[in-house]
Order: C-alpha cells, then sequence, then structure tokens
C-alpha cells in the first residue's frame, strides 16, 4: 500500500490538483496585491478612499490563506515543532507518530469542516451582508470550508502514507533513498 500511496503523488491528479490550486492562489494573491496597490495610491496620492475596499481586500485574503492552507497540508510543510527526528532513531517510530500525528490533525480539521459547513447552513437561510458593499457573507466563508476540507483530506492521505511506511519498515521492506 505504501508505494501505491507513494506512487498517487506522482499521479496526474496530485499534479493538476496542485496546478489548479496553484493557479487560484496566484490569482487571488494578484488581486488582493492590486487591490492594495489601488487602495494606497488612491488614499495617500489622490486623497480619496475606495468605498468598500477593504471588504474586498478580505475576501480575497480568505481565498489566499485558504487555498494555501490546502497547499500545505499537501505539500506536508505546515510549520510544526516536530522533534520527534531528533530524539528518535528508530525511524518505525517516527513513522508511526508521525501517522498518529496526522490522523489527529484529520480529526480536527473535519470537525472544523463540520463547524464551517454549519456556519454556512446558517447563513444560506439568514444571509446576513457586509455593511458597505453587501457582499454576502457565503462569499468569504466558501474558501473557509473548502480550505478545511482540502486539509483534512490531505491529513488523511499522510496519516495512511506514514502509517504504510511504518508498516512496510515494520517487515523489513522500506529501503531509505
Amino acid at each position: 500500500m505504501y508505494k501505491k500511496l507513494e506512487n498517487f503523488q506522482k499521479s496526474g491528479l496530485w499534479r493538476g490538483f496542485d496546478k489548479i490550486n496553484s493557479f487560484f492562489i496566484s490569482l487571488s494573491a494578484a488581486a488582493l496585491t492590486l487591490m492594495v496597490f489601488a487602495t494606497v495610491i488612491s488614499r495617500y496620492c489622490f486623497k480619496k478612499d475606495i468605498f468598500g475596499s477593504e471588504e474586498v481586500i478580505l475576501l480575497f485574503a480568505w481565498w489566499m490563506y485558504f487555498l494555501g492552507g490546502i497547499t500545505g497540508s499537501q505539500e506536508d510543510s505546515h510549520i510544526k515543532a516536530d522533534m520527534i527526528d531528533v530524539f528518535c532513531k528508530n525511524q518505525y517510530i517516527v513513522d508511526m507518530t508521525k501517522g498518529i500525528a496526522k490522523a489527529l490533525e484529520f480529526v480536527i480539521f473535519s470537525l472544523c469542516t463540520y463547524m464551517t459547513i454549519l456556519l454556512l447552513q446558517t447563513n444560506m437561510v439568514k444571509m446576513p451582508r457586509t455593511t458597505g458593499l453587501k457582499i454576502p457573507y457565503l462569499a468569504s466563508q466558501i474558501p473557509i470550508a473548502i480550505g478545511f476540507f482540502g486539509m483534512a483530506l490531505f491529513a488523511l492521505y499522510w496519516a495512511l502514507y506514514f502509517m504504510a511506511r511504518a508498516g512496510e519498515r515494520r517487515k523489513g521492506g522500506y529501503e531509505e533513498k
């Protein structure tokens, strides 16, 4: 199973998702940068404010942050205080610990996804809007749900990956590269 999981990282589905996600992160970052730039130029050069600019900036920021969170989960590159590699030389224990940590991460992200879906359901009924441009809150809450769901999927993937690798190490079938 470990080899199948490892080969999945080289698959077209994995790479395709990465490209699409990276495209939308870049698009959000560019829009966010342009909006901040336009706001600064407008405010300090022309002494005029762009009405509702903060609401639009926040919308792009939510998309960028949570799509970036999915990328961090996909690459397993989130900032973490993982000291097990330093203190333990038994790679089986290291992989099992990482697998258990990822399984716990999956549970937490799944709970966050569930709570965000409840929030979306509530706001679909009440339909609150921002004060300035009257943008529905849903527009900035949908990326939160998508982000937590994507992070949960990749946490599950990595939990299975590390557990399978630990199993291979236990049997003696895994070789370090």
